[in-house]
């Protein structure tokens, strides 16, 4: 049995973490003094204003877009509306906010990942991102597996053997199929009789350096006489105007 993955309120920031608060628009640490607003997703794109970094958290966050270069963030000031990059700027949406826009579409996706329902779940799944899967709380981007949509559908069925990261406790290569990866570090339990579910905790450790701007979604099972703690996260990013799934991660125990 491994041991669990204890999660540090007070972590060290990652350099592309936020510089001050926790929830909000910050600057991150790769900030320059003056941070351009663009009217374009783009850096190419015209610029339109010059905010000092310091009046980040007066933005609001509108939008957002991803791309293989890169994420932007499309923010709204007194007078202008334009997009900034996410390596300079990082737009945390409030837990209550988190809530009420990602609840439903949550339950939704949990429902498929109790059913194994690779079809349902794919409709939510990044069209550019994909989907991460991180056997552990840690979140390994070197290492954790992403699969496209299309890759989803037949999964359940694919005798391939991948290596979806490092065992915790032995350091060996996780070598699994899908299916077996499915049933021990995705939904090795019922999360949805979890008896706490968190939007946008601030404690969340190593995910808010993954994926900064996300929407992060909690299901905790609680500890009992015969099983560990343990916790199953769905990662909601927007792009376009929608929000959609591009991570799951397992914090818990594994045997």
């Amino acid at each position: 049995m491994r041991s669990l993955v204890i999660v540090v309120l007070s972590f060290t920031l990652s350099s592309g973490a936020m510089a001050h608060d926790r929830s909000g628009c910050s600057a991150t640490d790769y900030a320059p003094e003056s941070i351009k607003v663009l009217s374009e997703p783009s850096a190419k794109a015209n610029s339109l204003q010059s905010i000092p970094r310091e009046r980040t958290a007066s933005l609001v966050r509108v939008d957002a877009f991803a791309s293989r270069s890169g994420d932007w963030l499309k923010v709204r000031g007194d007078q202008y509306e334009g997009w900034v990059s996410a390596r300079d700027v990082v737009c945390r949406v409030l837990p209550q906010e988190a809530q009420d826009t990602i609840a439903k579409q949550a339950a939704e996706v949990l429902q498929a990942l109790k059913t194994a329902n690779m079809p349902e779940l794919r409709r939510s799944v990044h069209p550019v991102k994909g989907l991460r899967f991180s056997p552990y709380g840690t979140v390994d981007s070197k290492t954790d597996v992403v699969l496209t949509a299309s890759q989803l559908s037949g999964a359940l069925q694919d005798p391939t053997k991948r290596v979806w990261g490092a065992d915790d406790g032995s350091g060996a290569p996780i070598r699994l199929t899908f299916v077996r990866y499915y049933h021990k570090f995705v939904y090795d339990r019922d999360f949805a009789q979890a008896s706490q579910v968190r939007y946008n905790s601030e404690d969340e450790g190593r995910a808010w350096e993954q994926y900064p701007n996300a929407i992060l979604v909690d299901y905790r099972l609680p500890e009992t006489a015969n099983l560990p703690q343990e916790h199953l996260r769905l990662v909601f990013e927007q792009h376009q105007g929608k929000w959609y799934l591009s991570g799951i991660i397992h914090d818990g125990w594994t045997i």
